[in-house]
């Protein structure tokens, strides 16, 4: 093991067991429950595995642009963020493990995801998952009842006041590291095409035009239609031999 995964690993166990051990008071509140407690064990998978890197040649044999991840971010975030699925994995082991399990998958997945799609990829699935997010938190901040019976209507107000905040940072922080990408793309494709200084000194927005040897210089064919190559054919003429330029703007 690199001296590098060996820190992700050993920042990876505290999470672990910060997520588990005070178990029982985290998930006595819905804000440490679904705020502290999951994002734990998705940081605690992420830094355990997330750099492994047999299990992301495994995942990426299935997750192509990294969609399958990134779908599966968005699944397992919406089950969770339900209060009553919390509430049935305080009572239920099964759940519970269930819950670890899945979070931890997650962690694992997410890395290679990112890095695999693209940005307009990025921004159709965190724009997704930090619109649900958002929407979940209005809706909790707005339902005059209790979403379950684990917990105050007090504490579902509060964490929905949370989801609101986490959501518009996930979108900063995600527009906050895009932008020198983007900006660099724009810069590329301004630089993509540079004029050469060989070509023929030729009015390009006139259509093509006959380079000829006539004393008389060239003259517009009619009725050619601009190509999206530049494409010079030789053919023979009465006053000697002239290109035909037919060239794309």
């Amino acid at each position: 093991m690199s001296p590098r995964r060996a820190a992700f690993a050993a920042a990876g166990l505290p999470c672990l067991l910060l997520a588990a051990l005070p178990r029982h008071w985290l998930e006595a509140s819905m804000l440490r429950h679904m705020l502290l407690q999951l994002p734990l064990l998705v940081a605690a998978g992420w830094l355990l595995a997330g750099r492994n890197q047999r299990l992301q040649s495994i995942a990426a044999m299935i997750d192509q642009h990294g969609v399958t991840g990134l779908t599966a971010l968005l699944f397992v975030s919406a089950y969770w963020m339900i209060p009553r699925a919390l509430e049935l994995s305080i009572n239920s082991p099964m759940l519970e493990a269930a819950k670890f399990a899945s979070l931890l998958l997650l962690g694992a997945l997410i890395p290679g995801s990112l890095k695999r799609a693209n940005w307009i990829v990025h921004l159709f699935f965190l724009g997704n998952f930090s619109w649900m997010m958002a929407i979940a938190g209005i809706q909790y901040q707005n339902m005059p009842q209790q979403l379950c019976n684990a917990y105050l209507l007090d504490d579902q107000i509060n964490t929905g006041i949370a989801l609101v905040i986490t959501s518009i940072a996930i979108a900063v922080v995600w527009c906050w590291r895009l932008a020198p990408l983007i900006n660099a793309v724009n810069l590329l494709q301004n630089n993509h095409h540079v004029p050469s200084t060989t070509e023929p000194d030729v009015d390009r927005h006139a259509g093509p035009r006959i380079l000829c040897r006539h004393p008389q210089g060239c003259r517009t064919i009619p009725g050619l239609q601009r190509r999206h190559r530049r494409q010079l054919d030789a053919a023979p003429g009465p006053h000697g031999r002239f290109l035909v330029d037919r060239d794309a703007g």
